[in-house]
């Protein structure tokens, strides 16, 4: 295995936030008398428009980050009897905010500094005046649109250079959202086994050339995702290196890695192009058996972007296909459940445990019969395919 190389992230791209300033974020007010910190928030916005990612540190207070990491080590531990998830995972769960066992997931994605740094600072959600001027209303909403806990060692494979599919981002090219990688381990660069980037990758001007190799979002039609666009394109998503080795280079050439801290919350725009690194030699020795990394990657979307057209391995399509299509917010509206949490206005107490409740019936009752037409589907395609060979 080699040494990875590397081009490590500068000051300019990682911000330090205080308690204070943690607690100014958390707030429902979307503006803040500091104007040191304006100018900090400022600089993060900028950031990340520009280069397509930000990394941000001191999101979550020592207590929080203590639970995630100990919920996280609880996770991997429980699947280290398990042999690794497709030679890619020590440990995967989709869906972790949804786990009643572990709360501290859904502390974190729905009411921490996170959600509030997006919807405040990188997608400028903003309150307007009512019609009588009287009141401030919010004009959309923030919501969870997917999260996974993932572990990662000595897999033998790793996903290449990639903008998230419609299995891990399943709405329309149309909206931008933003992706947040939270590391729970210590990952020095020199090391691997942590996540690079490729900086301003979301407006270059390769990008087409990108998505049209590995089947992204934005190559699918109005009407969205065929079966046999789905059978063409299945699998190809972490695979650039094979499809297209200019590109790849082209990327590569740019790579970009951080020396992870515990708790560091990495901010990427939908369509920027990242992969995970490969422990190396060094880090083999480093780690020793203790291997596998773990991290905690969370999709948040406006409450109006739409969901993909066509064919839909997403649950709340599985569960009622008339939710293609259809906005986030009108999903949840209509089926009178939360599929994607609002992080963002913040919930009052009561309407806070009404949610939750409701994520605690969908994780109990409705995703695994999702599962299970997610599997049938899967193989009705497959077979389907395979006939037409």
């Amino acid at each position: 295995m080699q040494k990875m190389t590397k081009s490590l992230a500068t000051s300019k791209h990682i911000f330090n936030i205080t308690a204070e300033q943690r607690a100014a974020l958390c707030s429902p007010q979307l503006c803040c008398d500091d104007v040191e910190f304006n100018e900090i928030l400022k600089s993060i916005k900028q950031t990340y428009s520009t280069e397509g990612f930000v990394l941000i540190r001191g999101l979550l207070d020592d207590d929080a980050k203590e639970r995630l990491v100990a919920a996280g080590h609880e996770l991997q531990s429980a699947d280290t009897r398990r042999p690794p998830i497709g030679n890619q995972f020590s440990a995967l769960e989709f869906g972790s905010a949804f786990n009643s066992e572990k709360v501290i997931f859904r502390e974190v994605a729905l009411d921490s500094a996170i959600p509030a740094v997006i919807a405040k600072v990188l997608l400028d959600i903003e309150e307007k005046d009512d019609e009588d001027g009287d009141e401030k209303k919010n004009d959309t909403t923030l919501r969870l649109l997917k999260d996974a806990f993932m572990a990662k060692g000595k897999e033998e494979l790793h996903c290449g250079w990639h903008v998230d599919d419609n299995l891990f981002w399943p709405t329309d090219s149309s909206s931008s959202g933003v992706n947040v990688w939270l590391s729970l381990d210590g990952m020095p660069a020199e090391y691997g086994g942590g996540m690079a980037v490729s900086p301003k990758s979301h407006t270059a001007e390769w990008r087409r050339d990108a998505y049209t190799s590995i089947g992204s979002t934005p190559t699918l039609p109005p009407e969205g995702v065929s079966p046999a666009q789905l059978r063409k394109t299945f699998g190809l998503t972490c695979n650039m290196a094979s499809l297209n080795e200019e590109i790849n280079a082209k990327i590569e050439s740019t790579k970009l890695v951080f020396d992870y801290q515990p708790g560091d919350c990495l901010f990427c725009h939908r369509w920027l192009f990242h992969r995970s690194t490969i422990i190396n030699e060094d880090g083999m020795k480093h780690y020793d058996d203790n291997s596998a990394l773990k991290r905690y990657t969370i999709r948040y979307e406006r409450g109006s972007a739409k969901l993909i057209q066509g064919v839909n391995l997403e649950p709340s399509v599985l569960i009622d296909p008339q939710n293609s299509g259809k906005s986030l917010d009108e999903v949840c509206e209509i089926n009178n459940k939360p599929f994607y949490p609002r992080c963002w206005p913040p919930l009052q107490v009561e309407e806070k445990k009404v949610q939750s409740l409701g994520m605690d019936v969908l994780s109990q009752e409705i995703f695994p019969l999702a599962q299970k037409k997610k599997i049938e589907t899967i193989q009705g395609l497959m077979a389907a395919g395979a006939g037409k060979a």
